[in-house]
Parts: C-alpha cells; structure tokens; sequence
C-alpha cells in the first residue's frame, strides 16, 4: 500500500543479540531494554533493521501541537487514533500526503474535545474513512455531535466502543479501559485508555488522564496490567505523572504530542530523566516486530 513501508523494514535478525548488549552498555539496564530510540541516541544500534519477512506494526504521529493524533499501520490495517483539532488537520493530511495515505480504515476517539476530534470533518474531506468508532454519546460534547452528523453525511460507519472492549485488529489487540465512577467528573479522566499488544511489546495511548484518573485507573485495572514499554504521554505534557502511575507503567519511552514548551510536565520529565520524544520537529515513527521497538523521525516535507 506504502511505498514508505519498505524504507524502514529490512534487516537482519541475527544482529539482535548485539542490539541489546550495546543497549545494556549505554543505558545500564542490560538485556531488558526492548525501545532502540534512535532520535535521542543515534549512534545506539544504529545498523538494526528487521528481518525482511517479519510482521510489522508501524505507528506515526503527526508534527502536531497540543492535540492528538496516531496513524497505525498492522497487517494491511490502518487506524487513526484521535484526529487532533481542525486547525491541526492539515498537519494530518500533510502528513499522509507525503506517505501516500489515502484511505484510512477506523477513526477511533478517546473523547469527544476538540484536540481530539475537531479535525474530523477536515480529513474526511480529502481522505476516505470507513468508520468513525466513538465512546460517548452524541450529546456528551458539540463536538461529538458534530463528528456523528458529519460522519452520516459522508457515508461514515459510526460504531460505538467503550469500557473493557477488546479491539482486536489482524495480530494486534487493544484493550479498552474508561473511568466510570461519578467522582470522575472530567471528561479527561473518563477518556478511554487504549492498551496496544502486538506480540511481547505494549503501548498505552493515555489520552487526556489527569492525574486523579492515573491513580484511578490503578485501582480499577492493577497495576500489573498498565505495564508498557511506551507511553503516549497523557494529556500532552501538561502535568507530571503521579509515582504510582510510573512505576506501574514503567516506559522507557514516551511521546508527548507537544512542542517541547514549559510545563509542569516537561520540568518532570526534564527532573526524572524519562526518555522522551516530542512531536515537533518532524513525524515520530515507531515499529514493532512484537519483539522490538524501534523510534526514530521522518523529516516533514512541510515546514511550519
């Protein structure tokens, strides 16, 4: 489908041995680290590739600012996870023009903001879509009302998900949680949690969660079942993780859909050393054998 696919997908397997005795040296953690990032630290593994037969997920995020957005790719599959807002569309489509993306199979939304889903009605204007999937209600926010009126218009499938769904996408299965408790009054908190698996690696796409929905989402799950080797950072950077969120998730890597400006967040993550990429400059690209991940940027053919 994509002529990029090709560009990041050849190696040879045998070198992962050696991957991950260098991995050890530079970061201390020996055989455990599982995240080659290869925007923070070039010159680690830099010869990996994977093996040429091997089954792929590849997950793109736009350059966007302060919204979210992630473009999935997974056994001929592909997904959108969040559109970001309208003004923020075009960095999408941008995006997918470069990569040549014309059609994208589901949309799912975490809740209905505008930095979520506002950009719903720009792409659908020069992509196609099959389905829009959504866990609120068309009266939760206007701006699920308009994504659910757009979608009808456009010949969009509006399909519903929501607390404990499984999502199981070719060979990759996302596990849906929601906070449901009345205490939970900001819908930020209530935004679905998506647990991503394909074969031993796992991402959490955290959408909005604030801090008192971190520490709800333990009580609710476990803290043994939010284990991750990447983390979308929840809420694009705003705020520090609570202690029991990260250790419970344990990243060794994480996204902030952000461009790097001062908040509580980044002088945490500034104060903890948490390996962190952001969304500007360029397109973060993750790829996932099911045994490694590999993180590194496409340079945008747009500058902005």
């Amino acid at each position: 489908m994509m002529a990029w696919w090709k560009r990041f997908g050849r190696c040879a397997a045998t070198l992962l041995l050696t991957v991950l005795m260098l991995l050890g040296t530079a970061a201390g953690e020996g055989a455990d680290k599982t995240v080659i990032n290869r925007i923070n630290a070039p010159d680690v593994s830099a010869d990996f590739a994977f093996a040429e037969d091997a089954d792929l997920l590849e997950i793109i995020f736009p350059q966007i600012l302060d919204c979210d957005a992630a473009f999935l790719h997974c056994g001929g599959e592909t997904m959108l996870i969040d559109c970001a807002t309208s003004g923020q569309a075009r960095r999408i489509l941008n995006m997918f023009k470069q990569l040549g993306i014309t059609h994208v199979d589901k949309i799912v939304n975490t809740h209905p903001h505008a930095d979520h889903i506002g950009g719903f009605a720009e792409l659908i204007k020069e992509i196609t879509v099959d389905e829009l999937w959504l866990c609120f209600p068309a009266e939760e926010t206007v701006h699920c009302a308009n994504a659910m009126k757009t979608a009808e218009r456009a010949g969009v499938t509006v399909r519903m998900f929501g607390d404990g769904d499984t999502l199981t996408r070719v060979t990759a299965t996302m596990q849906v949680w929601m906070l449901d408790k009345p205490e939970y009054t900001r819908l930020n908190d209530r935004s679905a949690q998506i647990m991503l698996t394909f074969g031993q690696r796992k991402i959490l796409f955290s959408a909005d969660l604030e801090q008192k929905g971190q520490n709800g989402l333990i009580e609710k799950v476990g803290a043994e079942m939010l284990k991750a080797e990447v983390l979308k950072y929840p809420h694009h950077g705003l705020q520090a993780l609570t202690p029991e969120y990260r250790a419970a998730v344990s990243p060794e890597l994480a996204i902030v859909t952000c461009n790097q400006r001062e908040t509580e967040g980044k002088k945490y993550i500034r104060r903890t050393a948490l390996d962190t990429v952001w969304t500007v400059p360029g397109f973060i690209h993750l790829t996932t054998d099911g045994e490694m991940w590999v993180c590194d940027r496409i340079v945008s053919d747009v500058k902005y």
